[in-house]
């Protein structure tokens, strides 16, 4: 008897084999259907490698997790604004949570990569939430928040 493929990812958390590598959009735990992975203009870098959703409102958020099994000790990345954002004003949020405590936070500006890097030992369940600072007024356009080489160790 055959066995049917799965289209679920074998684990839900996250190998230590994957220490060191850039990790793509596969490694994260059940991701909505709002991201997606391909190549994006970031700042002056053509062509970032990363993994990118739409904030289309004030108030929303988009998550990513990893689930890291309390094995890894760092958590890594860049993120930035999408060079085809609709606004070029508005300032990008990115809280980091590591088991339900903020473990970082930080505001992008638009033309802006930033590295942000986490301790995480002892964290199992990270997410990843991007989200826009309140608007000046009621003049609301969605951006684009690109994540791009993900690497724990």
């Amino acid at each position: 008897m055959r066995e049917e493929a799965s289209s679920t990812p074998e684990s839900s958390t996250l190998s230590t084999q994957k220490a060191g590598s850039k990790l793509s959009l596969a490694d994260f735990f059940d991701p909505d259907g709002s991201w997606s992975e391909n190549r994006f203009d970031v700042a002056d870098r053509s062509g970032v490698s990363g993994i990118a959703a739409q904030v289309s409102g004030y108030g929303q958020s988009q998550t990513l997790e990893l689930r890291l099994q309390n094995n890894f000790n760092t958590v890594a990345f860049n993120v930035g604004q999408s060079n085809d954002s609709k606004p070029s004003d508005k300032m990008l949020v990115v809280r980091v949570v590591g088991n339900g405590k903020q473990l970082d936070v930080q505001k992008v500006p638009f033309n802006t990569i930033q590295p942000i890097s986490v301790q995480t030992k002892m964290v199992n369940a990270l997410k990843i939430e991007v989200s826009a600072e309140a608007p000046q007024g009621s003049d609301w356009k969605s951006l684009t928040a690109v994540i791009s080489d993900v690497t724990v160790r």
